[in-house]
C-alpha cells in the first residue's frame, strides 16, 4: 500500500520476511550442546505430564537415537497447530492440560517458557521421525530434515513438513517412503510448475552453488544431495522404538523422536570408543549434566518447598550388537542418603527477608540443628521487594568432605567412594520445581564464583566447585523473576538473580569462616584431632597388615610342612635304623648322618605362631604331634651316636671334630647365603623402587603448580595468590615426603641395630587383640550382670516361694498345696535360667545368623508380666520382624534388653497414658521406641558416658554405654535421634547394624 506525505514522498506499509533459517538461529544454535538439548526435551516429556522418558544411542551407521515418553502425547491437530507453531502461546497463559492429561499426578509447574523448547531437537541430528499419539485417538506422525533450515535462500513459509494421521504408531512404517517424497518436495525433487516449487528450486541451486564455491573439500557433495540421500534412506526398525510403551502395546498416549544422523557428540558411548582419552571430557559432560536432572538430593524425610519428588523417571542406553547397556539412570545410587553421611554439612532455607535459617555439621558432628544457624544477609545488600524484583524462599544444601585422609573424619574407603560420585555428580545445582537448571553446576560455569575466591586465599574460602555436593531448590511460583536465557545459559540477569547470587556467596563464605576454613575456630581443634586419628588408623592398618601377612605365611608353611612330614620322617627312618656303628669311620658318617637329619627337621620349623590358631588349630596339633615323634627319633640316634663315641673310644678325636665342625660350617653357609641371596634380591627391588618414588616426588611439585603459570599469564590469577599456593603446595609435599622417607630411614636404622620390627609389631597387635578381648568380655559380663538385675525381683519372689513351701512340707510331707507351690517355683526358676542360656558366656560363642523376629519373642517374653501388668503396647514393624545379622545373641540380646527396660522404666515413672513400645527399622537403621517423655537436648551428648543417669532411684548409669560398648565391639553402631526423626514421640534409638539383611 502506498500514500503520500505532505511533502510529497512515499510511504509503505510491509511485514516481516522471515528466512528458513530464523528457525536453526532459534533452535540448533540457540543450545550449547547436546546434554542441554536433551535436557529441553526432557522437560517438554515432563511438561506433558509423562512417567518415564528414555533416550537410546544406536551403534550404527548412520548413528541413531531415539527419545521416548509416556506423557499424554498430541493428536494430529496438535502437532499441526501447537508442536509446528513456534512460540505457541501455551505455556504463556492459562494451563489447559486435563485431568486426564494428568494421568493421576501431582499438577506440574510448566519448565518451558519460551515456546521453542522442542527447536532443539535439532540439536540431536538432522533427519528426526516425530511420532505422537493421545489416549484413544489416532496417531499422528511428521517427518523432518533441519538441515533444510540452514538454507539462507529459502523462505520460511516455503517449507512444508509432511504430517500424517495414523490408525497406531506402527503403521508410520508403511506411510514412511510417501513421507520422505513429500519431504524432498522442499529440496526440488518432484516438484511442479508453480511459484513456491520454483522458489525452491532456485534456492537449492543458488545454495549449493555458493556452498561449492566456498569448500576445498575434493569430496564435496552438495547439501541438497546429502539431504536426498539420508532421507531415501532413512528407517524406522522396532528396536528403535523398544521403550516406547506406544509401541509395544502397553500403553495408548506417549510421544517418540527417532534422528539419524545423530550428533557427534553421542558417539563417545559407542563401544569403540569408550577407552578414547579424548571423549573423555564429553562423557564427563554429559554424564553430569543429565546425571542429576531430578534433584537427587531432595530428602524424603524432610519436605521442604519440594513438597514431594515428581514421579519422573530418566534414562541412557547404548545399544550396540543386539545389548541394551545403561550409561545413565534417575536410580543411581547417588542420593540424599549419601551425602547425608558426608562430614560437612550446611542445610536450611532462606526466606523471603534473605536470612539463612538453618543446621551446619563440621568434621561430622552437628554444631547446629534446626534453624539455630542464622546467617543474615550482607550489610551493604537491599533485599528487592517489588513485584518485578523480589526473590522469594529457597532451600540450601550443601555438603562436602576433607580431601585428604589424615584431615578427614572419613576413612579412606569412605573418601574413595565420595570421590568416585563427585566424577558425575559434584557441583553446586539449581533446581526449579525439582528439575535441573542450566547450565549451574557444570564444570564449566562458575556463577558463584568459586574459583575466584580460592585464588585470593584457598584455605580461607575453603569451598570447592568440584568437590562441593550441592542444590538450590526453588518453586518458578515461588520465584517467578529467576527466569532463563533462551539459549539455556542461565538465569536472565535482573535483581532476582544478582541478589540470589549475593546471598548463596554470603552463606559459602560465613560458613567457610565459622566451620570449615583454615581461619575457622573448629577447623583448628579438629584438625589435630583427626590426623592424630589418621595416624592411628594407618598404624592399626598396618599392624594388622602385617599380622594378615605373618598368619598367611604360617598357614603356607604349615601346610607345606605337614605335605613334605611323611617323605622326610621316612627318609630319616631308613637313613638312620639301617646304621651300624661299630668302627672310628662309622662314627664319622654317623654323625653326618644325624646332621642331616637335625638339618632337615630344622628345614620343618614353623614361622612365629598366631595367637589365636582359628581353623588352623587342628593341623597345627596334628604337625606338633607328627614332628615331635620325629623329634625323638633323631634324639634317640644323637644318644646312640654318643654311646658309640664313647664306646669305641677313637684315638684321634680332634680329626671326627674337625670334620664335624667342617660339615656343620658348610651346612651353615649353605643357610645364609641363602638368605643372603633372598635379601639381595629383595634389595635390588627396594633400590628400583626407591629410585622410582624419589623421581615421582621430585616432579610434584611441577606438575601441581605449572597450571598456575597459564593463570597467572592470562591475569585469571594474582601473582600473590599464585606464590601463595605454590608455597602451600610445597609445604604439604614436603611433610608427606618427610613422613615416608623419615619412617623408612627409621626403620632401616632399626635393622642395622638388629631390633626385630616384626616381633615388636606382632607382639604389639597380639596384646591389643587380647586386651580388646579382654574388655569384650568385661562388658559382655557386665551387660549379663545388669540382664540378671532385671530379673532380681522374680528371683526374691520364687526363693520366697519354694522357702514357704518347704517349710509347710517339713510339717506335712503329705501337704499336696505346698508341693505345689515348689514345683510352679521351680518352673519359674528354671524359666529364666533358659532367658539367660543364650546370653552365656563360657566357652566358643559362635555367631549366628539372628533374626528381628527373635529379638522380638526373646524380649517380649523377658518382660512379659511387667508389660502386661503396666498396659504397655509392645509392637514390632514388619520390617523388624524381617530384618537379619549374623552376630553372636550374648552381644546383642542385651542390648534390647537393656533398651527396652529403660523405655519401661520412663513409661512407667511418667504415667503415660496408653504406653507404647515399638521396635521397626527405617533407612536401614533399626529403631527402639516409645512414647515416652523422651530425653532432653542437653542430656543427649551424655547419654552413652558411662555413670550418666536421670533415674531418680539409684540407677548406676552403665547401661547405655555398655550397650553402645557391646556394638562397638561387632561394627555396629547406636545413636540417638533428635527432632522428629524418630518413630514415636518420646525416646528414640537407632542401631546401625554392620552387615544386617533388610531384604529377607
Amino acid at each position: 500500500m502506498h500514500t503520500k506525505d505532505g511533502e510529497g514522498g512515499l510511504m509503505e506499509t510491509v511485514s516481516f520476511k522471515t528466512r528458513a533459517r530464523t528457525v536453526d538461529h532459534l533452535g540448533r544454535e540457540q543450545i550449547a550442546d547436546v546434554p542441554t538439548a536433551i535436557s529441553e526435551l526432557w522437560k517438554n516429556s515432563y511438561d506433558a505430564y509423562a512417567r518415564k522418558v528414555s533416550l537410546t544411542i544406536f551403534d550404527a551407521s548412520p548413528l541413531v537415537v531415539a527419545i521416548t515418553d509416556d506423557g499424554h502425547g498430541m493428536n494430529y491437530e496438535e502437532l499441526v497447530d501447537r508442536w509446528l507453531v513456534v512460540g505457541t502461546e501455551s505455556k504463556l497463559f492459562e494451563d489447559t492440560r486435563s485431568k486426564s492429561d494428568m494421568d493421576g499426578l501431582l499438577a506440574r509447574s510448566r519448565q518451558g517458557q519460551k515456546g521453542i523448547g522442542r527447536l532443539s531437537s535439532a540439536h540431536l541430528g538432522p533427519v528426526m521421525l516425530l511420532l505422537s499419539k493421545r489416549r484413544g485417538q489416532q496417531a499422528a506422525a511428521a517427518l523432518i530434515d533441519w538441515r533444510l533450515f540452514e538454507n539462507p535462500y529459502l523462505i520460511l513459509s516455503d517449507i512444508e513438513i509432511p504430517v500424517v494421521s495414523l490408525p497406531d504408531a506402527k503403521s508410520v512404517t508403511a506411510r514412511l517412503p510417501e513421507m520422505v517424497e513429500a519431504l524432498l518436495r522442499n529440496v526440488g525433487v518432484g516438484g511442479k510448475d508453480t511459484d513456491r516449487d520454483r522458489r525452491v528450486l532456485s534456492s537449492w541451486t543458488n545454495y549449493d552453488h555458493v556452498s561449492r564455491s566456498n569448500s576445498s573439500d575434493k569430496n564435496f557433495a552438495e547439501p541438497s544431495k546429502v539431504i536426498i540421500d539420508a532421507c531415501r534412506a532413512f528407517r524406522v526398525e522396532d528396536h528403535h522404538l523398544a521403550l516406547w510403551p506406544v509401541w509395544t502395546g502397553e500403553f495408548d498416549h506417549g510421544t517418540a523422536m527417532v534422528v539419524s544422523g545423530a550428533n557427534e557428540e553421542f558417539s563417545v558411548f559407542l563401544p569403540a570408543n569408550k577407552d578414547l582419552k579424548i571423549a573423555e571430557s564429553d562423557r564427563s559432560r554429559f554424564v553430569s549434566t543429565l546425571g542429576g536432572f531430578v534433584d537427587p538430593l531432595f530428602d524424603p524425610n524432610r519436605p521442604d518447598l519440594e513438597a514431594a519428588r515428581p514421579e519422573f523417571d530418566y534414562r541412557v542406553d547404548v545399544y550396540s550388537a543386539g545389548t541394551r547397556t545403561p550409561i545413565i539412570g534417575s536410580e543411581d545410587d547417588f542420593n540424599r542418603k549419601l551425602t547425608d553421611q558426608m562430614e560437612h554439612i550446611v542445610d536450611g532455607r532462606i526466606g523471603a527477608d534473605g536470612v539463612f535459617r538453618g543446621q551446619v555439621k563440621s568434621f561430622g558432628k552437628w554444631r547446629k540443628t534446626g534453624s539455630d544457624y542464622v546467617i543474615r544477609p550482607p550489610k551493604e545488600l537491599e533485599i528487592p521487594m517489588g513485584p518485578a524484583s523480589r526473590l522469594g524462599p529457597m532451600d540450601i544444601y550443601f555438603a562436602t568432605f576433607e580431601q585428604l585422609p589424615e584431615n578427614s573424619t572419613h576413612t579412606p574407603g569412605e573418601i574413595e567412594r565420595f570421590k568416585e560420585h563427585s566424577v558425575g555428580h559434584a557441583g553446586l545445582m539449581i533446581y526449579r520445581d525439582s528439575l535441573r537448571v542450566l547450565p549451574y553446576g557444570r564444570e564449566d560455569n562458575d556463577f558463584f564464583e568459586f574459583e575466584k575466591r580460592r585464588s585470593i586465599n584457598a584455605g580461607r574460602e575453603y569451598w570447592n566447585a568440584r568437590r562441593i555436593f550441592g542444590r538450590i531448590a526453588i518453586t518458578r511460583v515461588g520465584n517467578p523473576n529467576l527466569k532463563d536465557k533462551a539459549g539455556r545459559e542461565g538465569f536472565i540477569v535482573n535483581k532476582a538473580a544478582k541478589t540470589l547470587k549475593t546471598l548463596v556467596v554470603n552463606i559459602l563464605t560465613s560458613a567457610a569462616y565459622d566451620y570449615f576454613g583454615s581461619n575457622s575456630p573448629d577447623r583448628k581443634v579438629e584438625i589435630e584431632v583427626t590426623k592424630r586419628n589418621h595416624a592411628e588408623r594407618l598404624a592399626k592398618e598396618n599392624q594388622e597388615k602385617l599380622r594378615k601377612k605373618v598368619r598367611n605365611v604360617f598357614r603356607k608353611t604349615l601346610k607345606a610342612n605337614l605335605a613334605s612330614i611323611p617323605s622326610v620322617s621316612e627318609k630319616i627312618r631308613s637313613e638312620l635304623a639301617n646304621r651300624r656303628i661299630e668302627t672310628v669311620d662309622d662314627i664319622s658318617a654317623s654323625q653326618e648322618a644325624l646332621e642331616i637329619a637335625q638339618a632337615q627337621l630344622a628345614d620343618l620349623r614353623l614361622p612365629t605362631v598366631p595367637s589365636s590358631l582359628g581353623s588352623m588349630e587342628g593341623d597345627y596339633l596334628k604337625y606338633r604331634g607328627t614332628l615331635k615323634e620325629l623329634g625323638q627319633l633323631v634324639a634317640g640316634y644323637a644318644e646312640k651316636v654318643a654311646e658309640a663315641v664313647e664306646r669305641i673310644d677313637p684315638p684321634l678325636p680332634q680329626e671326627l671334630l674337625l670334620k664335624q665342625i667342617q660339615r656343620n660350617e658348610a651346612q651353615l653357609a649353605s643357610r645364609v647365603s641363602r638368605w643372603a641371596r633372598e635379601i639381595r634380591g629383595l634389595q635390588d627391588q627396594e633400590r628400583e623402587r626407591i629410585n622410582s618414588l624419589t623421581g615421582e616426588r621430585n616432579k610434584l611439585l611441577r606438575q601441581e603448580t605449572a597450571p598456575l603459570l597459564q593463570q597467572v599469564e592470562s591475569k585469571s590469577l594474582s601473582l600473590t595468590a599464585a606464590s601463595k599456593a605454590v608455597s602451600d603446595a610445597k609445604d604439604r609435599i614436603d611433610t608427606d615426603n618427610e613422613l615416608l622417607f623419615r619412617n623408612y630411614i627409621f626403620a632401616l636404622e632399626n635393622l642395622r641395630e638388629s631390633i626385630d620390627l616384626q616381633a615388636i609389631a606382632v607382639l604389639g597387635g597380639e596384646q591389643n587383640s587380647e586386651l580388646r578381648r579382654e574388655v569384650d568380655r568385661l562388658n559382655g559380663l557386665a551387660q549379663l550382670g545388669i540382664t540378671v538385675e532385671f530379673l532380681d525381683h522374680e528371683f526374691r519372689g520364687y526363693d520366697r516361694t519354694i522357702g514357704f513351701g518347704l517349710d509347710r512340707l517339713a510339717k506335712d510331707v503329705g501337704d499336696k498345696a505346698a508341693l505345689t507351690q515348689v514345683a510352679t517355683a521351680y518352673s519359674g526358676l528354671k524359666q529364666i535360667m533358659d532367658f539367660l542360656s543364650p546370653l552365656r558366656m563360657a566357652g566358643r560363642i559362635e555367631p549366628r545368623t539372628i533374626s528381628g523376629q527373635y529379638f522380638f519373642e526373646y524380649v517380649s517374653e523377658f518382660f512379659e508380666r511387667i508389660i502386661k501388668d503396666n498396659g504397655i503396647r509392645f509392637e514390632a514393624g514388619d520390617a523388624f520382624l524381617k530384618f537379619t545379622v549374623f552376630e553372636q545373641p550374648s552381644r546383642l540380646l542385651p542390648v534390647f534388653l537393656n533398651l527396652v527396660n529403660n523405655s519401661i522404666y520412663w513409661l512407667i515413672n511418667a504415667r503415660i497414658e496408653n504406653p507404647r513400645i515399638l521396635l521397626d527399622v527405617k533407612d536401614g537403621l533399626v529403631i527402639v521406641a516409645d512414647n515416652g517423655p523422651g530425653i532432653d537436648d542437653i542430656d543427649v551428648k551424655r547419654l552413652f558416658t558411662l555413670f550418666f543417669t536421670r533415674k531418680v532411684d539409684g540407677g548406676r548409669g552403665v547401661g547405655l554405654y555398655l550397650c553402645q560398648a557391646n556394638l562397638a565391639a561387632g561394627g555396629h553402631q547406636i545413636s540417638y535421634l533428635q527432632d522428629d526423626d524418630g518413630a514415636l514421640p518420646g525416646a528414640n534409638f537407632a542401631i546401625k547394624f554392620r552387615g544386617a539383611n533388610f531384604n529377607v
